[in-house]
Order: C-alpha cells, then sequence, then structure tokens
C-alpha cells in the first residue's frame, strides 16, 4: 500500500473542486459568456487530469499528472477572472 494515496485522493478531490465551482458559480451570475467559454475546455481538462492522477498507481506518474493537472486549473481560473475583468 502507497502512503501517499489518501493525500492523492484529497489533493485530486481539492483541484476538481476547484476546477468546477468557480465556473459554476461564473456562469450563474455573469452576463458575459465570454470568460466561462474560455474556462471550462481548460478547467476540464484539468480535471480529468485529476482524476486519472488520482487513480494511478505509480506515486511519480501521479504527482506529475496531478501537478500538471493543478496548472490546467490555475490557467483556466486565471483565465475566467482576467477575461472578465477586461470585458467589463
Amino acid at each position: 500500500m502507497d502512503s501517499t494515496r489518501e493525500l492523492r485522493w484529497s489533493v485530486g478531490l481539492f483541484l476538481i473542486f476547484l476546477a468546477v465551482v468557480p465556473v459554476l458559480g461564473s456562469a450563474m451570475v455573469y452576463d458575459a459568456w465570454l470568460p466561462v467559454l474560455v474556462a471550462v475546455p481548460i478547467n476540464t481538462a484539468g480535471a480529468a487530469l485529476a482524476a486519472v492522477g488520482m487513480g494511478s498507481r505509480d506515486p511519480d506518474t501521479s504527482a506529475r499528472r496531478l501537478l500538471l493537472a493543478a496548472a490546467l486549473i490555475l490557467l483556466g481560473d486565471a483565465a475566467l477572472y482576467g477575461l472578465r475583468a477586461a470585458v467589463t
């Protein structure tokens, strides 16, 4: 049994939460859809990569996938809020 399994699951679930919640909240509140349409594919790719990273058996591969997922989700959220600031 891998000692980092619980940590990978916690980080993965947190990343999926960070990918989904800002996009859903922004989609319900904003009038402009451009930021949401740009951020959704990036955050979806990040959430999918986080889910794959959570299920990986190799800790190094899992860490690499979770790191890439975190970078994609950060990019998607920055695009969401940055485009929202540019539109208004």
